[in-house]
């Protein structure tokens, strides 16, 4: 079933402006419907429309829904390589149940995160949105405003590993298990052009650890999913 988001208050549920026009206009439902409702932050009811007005859905709660979360919280923080792969990235990582986004900007970017980021991020967290409606995922990832590399390795304020083409022998459960098995952690992937040696060393200094995903060398948007898939 479908989904939407809507504020919900105690017993309540209001749906507003876009979200009620496809609810009302798209998939036609009507005052009596029974509808699945979610709140964005990870709470997720089905519910009775009791009034549809323009622009306007109220309805009352029936049923909490058991929330269905990973153990591991993890940030995806990587280097876009074009605006189709970043957003592929978003949309199916999204429905692996990575928590939150970080895009970055690596010695060796091409694509330019930083101009007209309001605009972009308008966009793209409309496609975590919609990636969460698809997938029936109750809380909604966060996107971060990018940063440099070097600034947020600095940051050290989550366990973190490296996926590092040159590394062939530590694997991602390795880092996990040598970081302490956390409940939360940040895994970096980096940009078409691999990482620059400076940028490994400066990891390093950071303790964030190089990880392998697998004897193949896989195009930077491939490593975001495979990273996320072998983690969550």
């Amino acid at each position: 079933m479908p989904q939407y988001l809507a504020d919900i208050k105690e017993k309540e549920f209001f749906v507003q402006d876009e979200e009620a026009r496809h609810l009302t206009l798209v998939a036609r439902h009507k005052e009596g419907d029974v509808v699945t409702v979610f709140d964005g932050k990870g709470k997720q009811y089905t519910a009775r429309i009791e009034r549809v007005q323009k622009n306007f859905v109220r309805g009352v709660l029936l049923e909490a829904l058991p929330p269905r979360k990973s153990a591991l919280s993890l940030e995806l923080c990587f280097a876009p390589t074009s605006r189709n792969t970043l957003e592929d990235v978003l949309d199916k990582c999204t429905q692996l149940g990575v928590d939150s986004f970080l895009p970055i900007r690596t010695a060796r970017s091409e694509y330019d995160l930083f101009k007209k980021w309001d605009q972009k991020a308008a966009r793209w967290r409309q496609i975590i949105l919609s990636a969460c409606k698809q997938c029936d995922r109750a809380d909604v990832p966060v996107l971060k405003e990018p940063a440099d590399f070097v600034s947020v390795a600095a940051q050290r304020d989550i366990p973190s590993l490296l996926a590092y083409e040159a590394e062939e022998t530590h694997t991602l459960a390795w880092g996990l298990e040598k970081l302490g098995a956390p409940s939360a952690l940040r895994v970096y992937i980096g940009p078409a052009g691999g990482w620059a040696d400076e940028e490994v060393v400066v990891a390093a200094q950071y303790g964030i650890l190089p990880v392998t995903l697998g004897p193949h060398i896989l195009r930077a948007e491939t490593a975001c999913i495979a990273a996320a898939a072998k983690l969550l």
